[in-house]
């Protein structure tokens, strides 16, 4: 028997009688991104699919609920129109959120939590544990503030945000009241200055950058065992890998003899310490 034979014999077995649901999870999924959406129906008890909607809107989700009763619990995500499902053909049930969101919120929350005590990152991780060690060299100059019509229009919102944020205001009031996206309010939140809006190539954030003040320290004092110092800021938290340590190394050698700058005040970021909150040590 070939194998489309096959496929077809599948095809026409009956689908599953669904038993009772008591906890019902519901999600929406892509039949095809962007274009297609569907709703799925999961047996939470047996964390098995039982069924596809089409569509993600009420109506599929309340036929459903009245043809199947017995739902006591709706575990499902922020949709509004599952909330409105649930509440018009499963009344009795219970709606609460699934872990994915309940999760989501909690680090809204942690975040939004943070930014309105961030004035108090004034000193980095590892400065506590370490003596101060020998000036670096010199910083280079601050660049000057850019300038130009979108530079402009990104120190008017970044002063709006701050403003809003002063008065007491959540970040979902702010985008609200704004109207603009959850990700761009977050944005213009988390960022300190204005100017940090503008800048088009910013370096990318390295789980070693707490610990490079350390490192240039020991280096100066003629520590260069690499092996060494990965062992002393793994104790002192670093999860990094060892190559990334090297890697950074390596620019000190002999042929490499300068130093470059390091900036000992850099406060963590807001989503940095929320990291630290949120994510299981």
């Amino acid at each position: 028997m070939g194998r489309n034979s096959m496929l077809r014999l599948v095809r026409a077995l009956p689908d599953p009688v669904v038993g009772a649901t008591p906890v019902l999870g519901v999600d929406d999924f892509a039949f095809r991104r962007g274009h297609t959406y569907g709703t799925i129906l999961i047996d939470m008890a047996s964390h098995r699919p039982i069924e596809l909607l089409d569509g993600r809107d009420a109506a599929p989700l309340q036929a459903w609920l009245r043809a199947h009763p017995g739902v006591e619990v709706i575990c499902r995500d922020r949709s509004s129109s599952y909330a409105e499902a649930a509440r018009t053909a499963a009344p009795d049930a219970i709606q609460v959120a699934d872990r994915f969101h309940l999760w989501h919120n909690l680090i809204d929350a942690v975040e939004e939590c943070i930014m309105r005590h961030r004035s108090a990152f004034t000193e980095p991780l590892v400065e506590a544990t370490v003596t101060e060690p020998d000036p670096l060299p010199e910083q280079p100059e601050t660049p000057a503030d850019p300038t130009g019509k979108m530079a402009e229009n990104r120190r008017v919102r970044h002063q709006r945000v701050h403003d809003l944020i002063a008065e007491g205001h959540s970040l979902r009031a702010i985008t609200r009241h704004l109207g603009w996206s959850r990700n761009t309010v977050r944005r213009y939140a988390n960022a300190d200055r204005w100017q940090d809006m503008v800048t088009t190539h910013r370096p990318r954030d390295s789980k070693l950058d707490p610990y490079k003040p350390y490192l240039h320290d020991q280096w100066l004092a003629g520590r260069t065992n690499v092996v060494e110092l990965d062992r002393e800021i793994r104790a002192l938290g670093y999860r990094g890998s060892y190559s990334t340590v090297a890697d950074y190394l390596a620019q000190f050698r002999p042929d490499r003899p300068q130093l470059p700058p390091i900036n000992r005040a850099v406060p963590p970021t807001v989503r940095t310490v929320t990291g630290w909150l949120t994510r299981h040590p």
